[in-house]
């Protein structure tokens, strides 16, 4: 596989669904890509699949709570937007548009 994104900051974002595993496979795939990705969950994410999955595939650390004043990356959330190319959000359609029934 090239390495199409070698040294291209990348933000993944990932919310709270049931579908949030499917973005574990999207950071790996950006990782093999050659991509260092910076992996933002949100609380209801890290319910589903824990930040530490992400951070075994990435090798970067997952920020969940951008506020925690006792962690050591409690700033890092504008330092992540200084050095990314591009974001991804993978989210639930579902919670996005609602149920339709």
């Amino acid at each position: 596989m090239d390495r199409v994104l070698t040294d291209k900051g990348i933000a993944l974002g990932v919310t709270g669904s049931v579908a949030c595993y499917k973005a574990v496979d999207l950071a790996s795939k950006l990782t093999q890509l050659g991509a260092r990705v910076d992996v933002v969950m949100t609380p209801a994410a890290a319910k589903f699949v824990m930040p530490l999955a992400f951070r075994s595939i990435t090798g970067r650390p997952v920020f969940v709570d951008m506020f925690d004043p006792e962690s050591e990356t409690a700033e890092q959330h504008v330092a992540i937007a200084r050095r990314i190319s591009g974001m991804v959000i993978a989210f639930s359609m579902m919670a996005a548009t609602g149920p339709k029934w």
